[in-house]
């Protein structure tokens, strides 16, 4: 629809057009803007040069040029252009948006750019250009490790753009995925001023820029006030949310500088102190080099075969390299190798006895211009020794000469420290895997963790400054953090036994009474007490704990939940029912719970498709083929073309080997169609998918340090 002369005018400035700099050119703006959005851009560029010449300088007319200029793709010629306006308009919110959207500078002149955009804009009138800028510059910020401000920039497009459903899911894929800590995901809002502060005028000013994201601009003005006001803990702590915002390495300091103000001993300088640590890994991670040793062979024939046959290597069948590159062929075969033999089966498997992953062994054929080579890329910072005495007990002598050591990825070092790269044999129970594994995770918190030198402790270990009542602090928020990253996977996670061995004090549950929970963050919400707890405050706690996957406060709010009479309204209780699916250790407890999500389902008029999904694959390890048979079919039959029931059904039958990926029956030409026919064998209790999980990790993928995919996250 064309602008008409009571539309805002494209400058930007918030005014309409018959009060603004294009009130005398409106019937001429009406005509370009319904030019540009019958994407006749070329011509509307043509008619803006002449406008300017006839009419001189006006910002609408730059603003407008810009678009058409990004818009086909004229990047050099919108930055001239973007130079011009900001000359003539260096206040000018639309003039930035396009300086932040087509900057080549690196991602910090970039949000510097998109800062002075939105501090000049207004609550009215956000440009156009503001959005496609910040999804821009997220990208950048995340790319350069700057997770803070790529986070809070995130949330910014989320707030901005509230009906792109593309700006929605970015969001929600970031907040529910675990591997970010919740420090980082949880809200963190600017603090009240006391109501008799004689600088609430211009912190109010503060806080209305920093609603609209205006984050630079307001952490001046704090900082002035803190000038007036030194030692003031509401000024304090804004600084370090502002700088938290931006995610500077100003706001280690400003961090510790509200912690020396508070109380040492409280949550708050805790949780001070772990975002001084976290900023800090952001900006100087305590990490180290992976290293690859590369060896010279002769004969890779004869090495693979000694490979094949050693107890201390398992081969991986099928890598899934691609071989798109004739330059540079995919290695023939890849191996782990072992720090003990192999073992035949894992059935009774006791801790000592699991070989664990020392290195991951490639082997490369000749090429025209190089020789074949073994590749051997270590699985822990300090496995050098152990991982060349295996290879070198493997091989022997057909091992040739050491032609090459570097580095190819780096790890933290407390995560290094504490990894664990079990090698399972196939029949080992998924249950006793998880035990087995829980266990170590337990020895390494209790056992290592407290003599590990690290940077954040200033390369001190927990157990010294433990006994140092001024900087035991910093092992209280490196607990933190580990703990709450942990229980964002685990409901069980609880570190209060390292707490206990290392003399700190525990964290122990928190009374609600009387206590305003919106105003609490979110990391503290798994301490409280849920017995404790109004209906109301029950609800919404849950709610925002299921937003940033809080599964500890998720699972003790839910269970608290579905034991009253009295639920909470405009709760999906479904939901809460399918929320403890995890915490429950047998099938029929399992099926309990989705029989009652199904029917709160019904009761509030939704459809019980999904957890129907979700109880085949459990009737199948029960033994109950006949059940998950009836539930195939009444999906089939009542709920197929329901939004999203398809894809998952279909997917469901491909895990359980019933169909191939194109459709076909899995048995091949003349195997049954219909799902009624169900092998229970064909699926194991570790393997089954269920909507909303992820496939499991099989006793052939065991964990390596070097791993590329996104892991616990630790400071370092």
């Amino acid at each position: 629809m064309a602008a008409d002369t009571y539309d805002y005018c494209p400058c930007g400035s918030g005014n309409k057009i018959k009060f603004c700099c294009g009130k005398d050119i409106s019937k001429e703006i009406e005509n370009l803007t319904s030019a540009m959005q019958g994407e006749q851009y070329i011509a509307s560029i043509k008619s803006i040069e002449q406008l300017l010449d006839e009419h001189g300088p006006l910002p609408c007319l730059y603003a407008l040029r810009g678009i058409a200029f990004i818009t086909t793709g004229q990047f050099e010629a919108a930055r001239e252009n973007i130079d011009q306006f900001l000359k003539i308009a260096p206040e000018n919110a639309t003039a930035w948006a396009g300086r932040a959207l087509t900057s080549e500078d690196e991602p910090h002149k970039v949000m510097e750019y998109a800062q002075k955009c939105l501090e000049y804009a207004t609550d009215e009138m956000i440009p156009q250009l503001v959005v496609p800028a910040l999804q821009g510059l997220v990208d950048k910020l995340f790319s350069v490790g700057n997770a803070f401000a790529g986070f809070s920039h995130l949330t910014l497009v989320a707030a901005i753009a509230r009906n792109s459903q593309q700006a929605t899911m970015k969001m929600l894929q970031f907040m529910q995925n675990p591997d970010y800590p919740l420090l980082l995901k949880q809200r963190l809002p600017m603090p009240t001023a006391p109501a008799d502060a004689a600088w609430n005028e211009a912190y109010d000013k503060a806080q209305v820029l920093a609603r609209r994201g205006a984050w630079m601009a307001a952490l001046d003005i704090v900082e002035d006030l803190l000038e007036d006001a030194p030692g003031e803990t509401v000024l304090l702590k804004s600084i370090a949310i502002l700088n938290t915002y931006l995610g500077l390495e100003e706001g280690i300091q400003a961090w510790r500088n509200y912690t020396a103000a508070i109380d040492i001993g409280s949550d708050a300088a805790i949780e001070a102190e772990a975002y001084a640590q976290m900023l800090n890994n952001q900006s100087n991670p305590d990490v180290q080099a992976i290293q690859k040793l590369t060896y010279t062979v002769d004969n890779l024939d004869l090495v693979q075969e000694l490979l094949v046959a050693s107890s201390l290597a398992r081969m991986v069948p099928d890598p899934g390299f691609g071989n798109d590159d004739p330059d540079n062929p995919p290695p023939r075969s890849l191996f782990v190798l072992t720090d003990k033999a192999q073992l035949e089966t894992g059935v009774d498997v006791t801790m000592e006895q699991i070989p664990l992953a020392v290195a991951t062994l490639y082997l490369f054929g000749k090429q025209t211009d190089r020789d074949a080579r073994v590749e051997l890329v270590l699985a822990n910072l300090d496995g050098e020794d152990a991982a060349t005495s295996v290879l070198q007990t493997i091989c022997g002598d057909e091992l040739g000469k050491l032609e090459d050591t570097s580095d190819i990825t780096e790890v933290p070092v407390l995560a290094d420290a504490l990894s664990w790269n079990p090698v399972f044999p196939e029949d080992t129970p998924q249950e006793l895997m998880q035990q087995l594994s829980l266990t170590q995770r337990e020895d390494g918190f209790c056992d290592i963790f407290p003599t590990l030198k690290l940077q954040a402790f200033d390369g001190r270990t927990a157990e010294e400054l433990a006994l140092d009542f001024t900087h035991r602090i910093k092992v209280q928020a490196t607990l933190l953090i580990i703990e709450t990253n942990l229980q964002c996977r685990d409901y069980q996670a609880d570190l209060n036994y390292v707490r206990e061995k290392l003399g700190l004090v525990l964290l122990e549950p928190i009374d609600p009474t009387d206590v305003e929970l919106s105003q609490i963050t979110d990391v503290q919400l798994g301490r409280y007490d849920v017995t404790k707890m109004s209906t109301d405050q029950l609800a919404h706690c849950y709610q925002r704990c299921l937003v940033i996957t809080f599964r500890k406060a998720i699972v003790g709010i839910a269970e608290e939940i579905i034991a009253r009479d009295d639920k909470p309204q405009h709760l999906n209780l479904a939901d809460v029912y399918g929320s403890l699916l995890e915490t429950r250790s047998t099938n029929e407890e399992r099926i309990e719970l989705i029989e009652k999500a199904k029917q709160a389902a019904l009761d509030a008029n939704q459809s019980p498709a999904i957890w129907m999904l979700r109880e085949i694959p459990i009737r199948i390890m029960s033994g109950d083929t006949q059940k998950a048979s009836d539930l195939m079919q009444t999906i089939e039959a009542n709920h197929i073309e329901e939004p999203g029931i398809r894809e998952h059904f279909y997917q469901l039958l491909m895990q359980l080997g019933i169909i191939n990926p194109d459709g076909s029956p899995a048995g091949g030409p003349g195997a049954p169609a219909q799902p009624g026919i169900i092998d229970p064998s064909a699926t194991q209790a570790g393997d089954v998918w269920t909507p909303g999980t992820q496939e499991p990790q099989t006793s052939d993928q065991p964990s390596a340090s070097g791993d590329d995919k996104p892991g616990l996250w630790i400071p370092d």
